[in-house]
């Protein structure tokens, strides 16, 4: 988790789910870890559970208290289903013809991807306006691509010698989620990148053993099936699950002094955007 200073009340901090899910190896031992956490001087803690670990036999109403709701829908891949099965025919055709202009490759080592990677990412920041966490910085790029797991795959253009889209995913033992993707205007051409690397990923890491994957959800925060984001993945997946939206209270008494909650619905209520006229923006893996 992370930890983060609460503004205007200097020394006070709470704590946050690392981007995009909380990762546990143990939850049915999460219970422990709330009751130590109540006990450290934080104010509060907000996560969102990852759909292919929890939440099924978790007490997270017990545990949590002040939060524990489903919240987004994510698509997920049996992988055991073959790809000409598991996918749309619209999305294997426009992989197909992306892949007849350029060269798919998956890279040995995805740290050597670092500058091409941040130019890419600059291109989405700069076209979707992505500010706050999601404004990944270049040390912290380094340190994603650097971490064991990582898969990354480049689409490089027929004739050209820089790739015009990287897609990067994380695997540990036998699951897998796609992290980012980032493309330049070659990246949006003949169909789209994006297809022709998920159905080369797709396929990549049913050959490492990877059994379910995780696209991740649609855009925004509350689940829009129709959202183009949420078509794109829903043509690759198997079955959706929904991600668990949970927070706790864990020091009461600081919680209640920092104002009344019963005007908001959002947890903590005291980073409510609407309050604080704080700009955050959630990040959902961005196609």
């Amino acid at each position: 988790m992370l930890e983060r200073p609460i503004p205007g009340r200097p020394g006070w901090r709470d704590a946050v789910g690392c981007y995009p899910l909380f990762a546990c190896g143990e939850q049915s031992r999460l219970g422990e870890d709330l009751a130590e956490l109540r006990t450290n001087g934080l104010v509060s803690l907000v996560l969102t559970t990852d759909p292919m670990t929890g939440p099924a036999g978790l007490d997270l109403e017990r545990w949590f208290g002040a939060v524990a709701r489903p919240w987004k829908d994510h698509y997920l891949v049996d992988m055991s289903v073959p790809l000409e099965t598991a996918a749309s025919k619209h999305h294997l055709r426009n992989a197909r013809r992306f892949g007849r202009h350029a060269e798919l490759t998956v890279v040995e080592d995805p740290s050597s991807l670092l500058d091409q990677w941040c130019r890419l990412y600059g291109e989405l920041v700069a076209r979707h306006r992505i500010t706050g966490m999601a404004r990944f910085s270049r040390d912290a790029f380094a340190r994603q691509l650097a971490l064991p797991g990582t898969v990354a795959l480049t689409a490089t253009a027929a004739g050209e010698e820089i790739p015009c889209a990287i897609q990067i995913w994380y695997t540990d033992g036998h699951r897998a989620w796609h992290h980012l993707s980032g493309y330049d205007r070659t990246g949006y051409r003949w169909g789209g990148a994006s297809y022709a690397l998920v159905a080369a990923a797709l396929e990549h890491l049913r050959k490492l053993g990877v059994r379910e994957t995780n696209l991740g959800s649609g855009a925004g925060l509350e689940h829009d099936p129709d959202d183009g984001l949420s078509r794109f993945k829903g043509g690759w997946s198997t079955h959706a699950k929904s991600s668990w939206l949970c927070g706790a209270v864990l020091d009461p008494v600081r919680y209640a002094e920092l104002g009344d909650n019963r005007s908001s619905s959002y947890f903590p209520f005291y980073r409510d955007p609407s309050r604080t006229q704080v700009e955050e923006v959630v990040h959902a893996g961005q196609d």
